[in-house]
């Protein structure tokens, strides 16, 4: 049988040129069992990489990567399982810095006992962040961008010079082949960079899937060589390990 991420693989090609595919489709093409289809189906539209319809699975709008409130629609349990992973990393008296991504705002659902400072460009996250009396939060003004949900101004990058965060938590939409973090907006990309500069820990929360993936993502944020821990769903290929630092742990849903 073709490994299941072959088979992923095989099916996002085939959306491309078809837009919509059964389970029956996938489970005949690739001779497997309809509950094995379902599975597949289940875990492309949980990751986001697909959008599930009835009888099967439809792609994706075109080479973009979904808008953030539409991203924020898809009840994912592998998100909310990287966020758990992702919200051990913070502690009580500290002080951090959280991107916007639909992955980091369910981080942000389980902080309300945790005593920490947080700064946030995302609009969301300070939303959610506001639902309990912990953790403060720190809303950097500016511009607002309506569709993916944040803020920028120039003044913010010249305030995010006044602090040295105690972690840094990114998101991202494509890693190239050169390792590069890149995400769509030229504003949310320098600030992710001014933040990451001034963060003592670089945790970076993705799904594995953004290795491959070839969707339009041209600002870039950093290189993988300067994150200290990496919270994704499943193991990553050796070659996209090599990206990192040896000295980087690697978190995985499962695999604590």
């Amino acid at each position: 049988m073709i490994p299941r991420e072959k088979r992923e693989v095989q099916i996002l090609e085939t959306l491309k040129l078809k837009g919509w595919l059964s389970t029956k489709e996938i489970a005949d093409h690739f001779g497997v069992a309809f509950d094995t289809a379902r599975r597949d189906v289940l875990h492309l539209t949980a990751t986001g990489q697909a959008i599930r319809v009835h009888g099967g699975v439809m792609i994706t709008q075109g080479d973009e990567v979904p808008e953030f409130l539409n991203r924020k629609r898809i009840l994912s349990p592998v998100k909310a399982s990287m966020a758990k992973i992702a919200a051990t990393y913070i502690h009580p008296g500290k002080l951090y810095f959280i991107g916007s991504s639909t992955t980091l705002v369910q981080v942000c659902d389980l902080l309300g006992a945790i005593d920490a400072t947080i700064v946030t460009h995302g609009i969301d996250n300070a939303e959610h962040l506001m639902e309990n009396q912990l953790p403060r939060v720190e809303l950097l003004g500016g511009m607002v961008d309506r569709i993916n949900r944040y803020t920028s101004s120039l003044d913010t990058l010249i305030r995010l010079n006044d602090f040295v965060f105690d972690g840094v938590f990114i998101g991202v939409s494509r890693i190239t082949d050169e390792g590069d973090i890149t995400v769509m907006g030229k504003a949310d990309a320098a600030i992710l960079r001014k933040a990451v500069q001034r963060g003592k820990k670089i945790v970076l929360v993705t799904q594995n899937y953004k290795f491959t993936t070839k969707k339009t993502s041209p600002y870039v944020v950093t290189n993988c060589q300067q994150v200290d821990v990496l919270v994704t769903d499943k193991s990553l290929d050796p070659k996209y390990m090599k990206y990192f630092r040896d000295s980087v742990v690697f978190r995985t849903i499962g695999n604590n």
